[in-house]
């Protein structure tokens, strides 16, 4: 039977117990409107009648929802330019306004309404959300490139090919503007410069520890990088009747065979999921290309680079390879991961053809500060670039224990008509 004093104390128990429940809700409810106040304990009777909070046990388990994933950034979707929707409103603005076409030109140039050309690789769907770069072996990777700058009805013939670094072999002979032109739906350029803008948009990290505690959470004395590099076509490509490149969907129906190859072959790359894939553009205009143009198409075996350069093999075909350099090109590098970060980081990085930052000058050392190369501000790259070049991204790690993680990559290039 309970005394008069067991009950007076678990009615005060009660009354301070709920009292604070209260306070806690009506704090939680004031800070945020998403929380909801928490539930209340439970009371426990001990075998004297009195009450008892039960403790607090940590589960075993946390809830699924407690830790989420941080989200990757988004890239931006802006709307891209095709070389019509240029055309279109040059035609507009000339006919309503009666403006001379160089003013209409300088009125776009102004806008930045320019042609885009884009290219991005997403590892989302990979088992591990990212491409791992590490140290020997596979310290230097291909990573992406665009589609030849302004030959929109030039069209991969191998998508296995076409999502593999390119064969290290020196560019023997160009292609002559000329002989560009017939990959070309709309007129072209006739500026000197067309190409205006080359914008990078990567997420990624290194390993998220270093021994150089000073430099941790900087750019400085980071061994992961990205690189811009170079493509063209080469004139004086043979394709043997054995090559690879003449199995593509543009010629003929792949067998089960070849589909299982260049896929594989891709994945081995790391390269998953491309937001245009180059085998389905193949198949699905591959009945808008006439008989003539599928014989007169460059191959895609046909791509060399221009940087980074292939290495000397001394005359041997079987010592083909690349010569990637030990420590960042200060011309090529696009942006350097911070320094023991296991933090996704979008880096957005664009080079101009206005840029006029001189390698050797207080700005240069201010790029290199931000993780980018000292020589990338001169706008050279941009204003060299050529119709029908390929601008590619690689992916580098250095030395014991670095790593690049890699999950998004993406390029767009913008010139004028």
């Amino acid at each position: 039977m309970f005394t008069f004093i067991d009950i007076s104390l678990f009615l005060l128990v009660a009354i301070i117990f709920t009292r604070s429940q209260f306070i806690r809700s009506t704090r939680s409810n004031t800070n945020t409107n998403t929380s909801s106040p928490p539930a209340m304990m439970p009371f426990m009777m001990n075998p004297r009648g009195r009450g008892m909070i039960p403790s607090r046990r940590a589960p075993l388990v946390p809830p699924q929802d407690r830790h989420d994933e941080p989200q990757l950034p988004a890239f931006d979707k802006s709307f891209e330019a095709t070389p019509t929707d240029v055309l279109k409103v040059k035609m507009i603005l000339s006919k309503a306004s009666q403006l001379p076409l160089e003013l209409v030109d300088m009125i776009l140039d102004c806008a930045e309404y320019w042609v885009c050309s884009s290219a991005v690789v997403d590892h989302a769907d990979h088992p591990g959300q990212i491409i791992s770069i590490g140290a020997r072996p596979g310290q230097d990777r291909f990573l992406l490139r665009t589609k030849p700058l302004g030959l929109d009805k030039w069209l991969p013939s191998n998508g296995g090919l076409w999502r593999s670094e390119a064969i290290p072999k020196q560019l023997e002979k160009e292609y002559t503007q000329s002989e560009l032109n017939k990959f070309v739906r709309e007129p072209i350029s006739a500026l000197e410069h067309p190409f205006r803008k080359v914008v990078f948009d990567i997420v990624s990290h290194d390993q998220g520890w270093s021994s150089d505690h000073p430099n941790q959470g900087t750019f400085r004395g980071s061994c992961t990088w990205f690189d811009a590099g170079l493509d063209r076509f080469d004139a004086e490509n043979e394709c043997e009747q054995e090559c690879s490149d003449r199995y593509g969907p543009l010629y003929h129906e792949e067998t089960p065979d070849d589909v299982g190859k260049a896929t594989h072959d891709s994945e081995a790359k790391g390269d998953f999921d491309e937001a245009t894939d180059s085998r389905d553009d193949a198949t699905d205009h591959k009945d808008d290309v006439t008989d003539h143009e599928r014989e007169d198409m460059i191959p895609t075996c046909a791509i060399r680079p221009i940087w980074p350069e292939p290495a000397d093999n001394q005359g041997s075909p079987y010592n083909v390879r690349y010569h990637h350099e030990l420590l960042p090109n200060p011309r090529h590098l696009i942006q350097r991961n911070k320094h023991a970060s296991s933090t996704f980081h979008h880096h957005h990085i664009e080079w101009s053809c206005n840029d006029d930052i001189d390698p050797d000058s207080p700005e240069a050392d201010e790029l290199e500060e931000a993780g980018r190369g000292k020589g990338t501000g001169n706008g050279e790259f941009v204003r060299n670039l050529k119709f029908g070049d390929m601008v590619t991204v690689w992916g580098h790690a250095r030395f014991p224990g670095w790593r690049n993680d890699v999950s998004k990559v993406q390029i767009k290039v913008y010139w004028a008509l």
